[in-house]
């Protein structure tokens, strides 16, 4: 994580920071009108908060920015052998009907600075923040709505990232239900369990 911890600054991505910092552009023209627009209305209504990192030696400069929300994995929802599965991942005193986690819900890197292992970066910090004893409530997992390209998932993989649902059919049925006419899902689901940190 060299490059955002030893050259940029983190900080809340409020209305001050968007509106000193040059134009952030990520290469995906809804992930910049949220970043620019919607952003700071999510934080407002308490919906997701977004961050970002600044360059020091330029401060109006966004390097990456990304938003988390609260969220969990619903364990009695999935099919029997995911369910099965994830229940041995975790502790058998109490059964818990859902997992808890936080949600990646928006992850951009300003295309100035793409290929550079920055969104492998952010992640990795975003983990660890997470993992960190200065975290206030329990937070088992952290998960992504990754979309559906092979690309993005092959990047969240890389990171340590597992898919939820063994076939795209099972989630299909799983979010929009056995009857739907949708053949395809724009999203997967995966999740990182921080106990492999340890």
């Amino acid at each position: 994580m060299a490059f955002l911890i030893e050259q940029c600054s983190f900080c809340e991505l409020t209305e001050d920071v968007i509106n000193s910092c040059q134009y952030f552009s990520c290469g995906n023209n809804d992930l910049d009108d949220f970043f620019r627009n919607d952003a700071t209305r999510y934080s407002h209504y308490l919906m997701g908060k977004s961050y970002c990192f600044r360059l020091n030696s330029n401060p109006s400069i966004i390097v990456c920015s990304f938003t988390i929300s609260n969220d969990s994995i619903r364990i009695y929802d999935l099919p029997r052998s995911r369910k099965d599965y994830m229940k041995s991942l975790t502790h058998h005193e109490k059964p818990l009907r859902r997992y808890p986690g936080v949600l990646i819900g928006r992850l951009g890197v300003n295309v100035d600075f793409t290929r550079n292992g920055i969104g492998s970066e952010i992640l990795d910090f975003i983990k660890g923040w997470f993992f960190s004893s200065n975290n206030k409530s329990g937070c088992r997992f952290i998960i992504v709505d990754a979309v559906n390209d092979p690309k993005v998932i092959a990047f969240y993989q890389k990171n340590g990232f597992q898919m939820l649902f063994s076939s795209e059919q099972q989630e299909l049925a799983y979010t929009v239900g056995k009857n739907s006419t949708i053949t395809s899902l724009g999203t997967r689901l995966m999740y990182f369990d921080l106990l492999n940190m340890l």
